[in-house]
């Protein structure tokens, strides 16, 4: 077996570098929100010059995706989680959408910013941080494609296209991202978990049992 190449100092001392930034900017995006902040601010609160936060992120535009990014895997390493921890899969379903919601609570200022970007991504050519979160996108397709495959399989789940099921998983967590914005409803991911596993249980799990879970948003 081939030895994993070592990390070089330059590559160790660019990822140090990059996570500090993206810290800083998380903190000042929970302070004034993504328009307010400026590249200047973030350089300050990272400890580098404004040039040198230019030569990890071309743009402010730039710096958000990558923050957009950094969430986006995360929540494919805590649904990976799930996936492997024990459960049936209607239980591994609530789980996830669990975990979902809670991501799109917590990440409500980036919500608008990712809906935005993942439309132009789209219609426009993908490179750097947008290619990489559809790329996200797919995986997280493709996660809960092999969850519905399996369920249906094994009778808790109706018969139907699993890769379709996990669009329609994926267009009901944007729909409830789409009311928190547009109503300004903070606790819209509360409000909607219990509608959303009442939904499922109702149309999708064979089995008479209800898709509940106690959660705190």
């Amino acid at each position: 077996m081939k030895a994993s190449p070592k990390a070089t100092k330059k590559e160790i001392v660019t990822a140090f570098r990059t996570r500090e930034i993206l810290a800083a900017a998380r903190e000042l995006l929970e302070q004034r929100g993504p328009e307010s902040m400026t590249m200047e601010e973030i350089a300050a609160a990272a400890g580098v010059a404004k040039g040198t936060l230019y030569l990890y992120f071309l743009s402010k535009d730039d710096l958000i995706l990558a923050l957009i990014t950094q969430v986006g895997e995360n929540i494919i390493q805590d649904l990976g989680a799930v996936l492997q921890a024990p459960g049936n899969p209607p239980e591994k379903l609530i789980r996830m959408v669990t975990v979902l919601l809670e991501y799109l609570n917590r990440e409500r200022l980036l919500f608008p910013i990712y809906a935005r970007e993942l439309l132009r991504g789209e219609q426009e050519p993908q490179d750097g941080f947008r290619r990489r979160y559809q790329e996200l996108e797919e995986q997280f397709v493709t996660l809960m494609t092999g969850l519905f495959a399996e369920g249906i399989a094994a009778g808790h789940f109706i018969p139907a296209n699993p890769r379709l099921l996990s669009f329609l998983i994926r267009g009901l967590v944007r729909a409830t991202g789409y009311y928190q914005k547009a109503e300004g409803q903070a606790d819209a991911a509360r409000e909607a978990l219990p509608v959303i596993l009442t939904l499922l249980s109702s149309g999708l799990v064979r089995e008479k049992q209800s898709l509940t879970e106690e959660t705190a948003l």
